[in-house]
């Protein structure tokens, strides 16, 4: 059974590890930007939250149909 899906599993890791480079380069621009540790956190973290949450979105959009 788990190896039926191993290859969603193995994309949902890569997209979910794509997205944290992301999230790391926005915090990153940033807190160069800002030079504030905690508003660059809080960019950085809802970033990495909005992204998840529309994959997580789409994902069950695409088992829907």
């Amino acid at each position: 059974m788990i190896i039926d899906n191993l290859d969603k599993i193995i994309g949902l890791v890569g997209l979910i590890m794509g997205i944290e480079l992301v999230a790391i380069a926005i915090f990153t621009a940033s807190i160069l930007y800002f030079r504030n540790p905690v508003i660059a956190g809080l960019i950085g973290n809802f970033s990495f939250l909005t992204m998840g949450l529309g994959l997580l979105g789409i994902a069950i959009n695409h088992e829907k149909k």
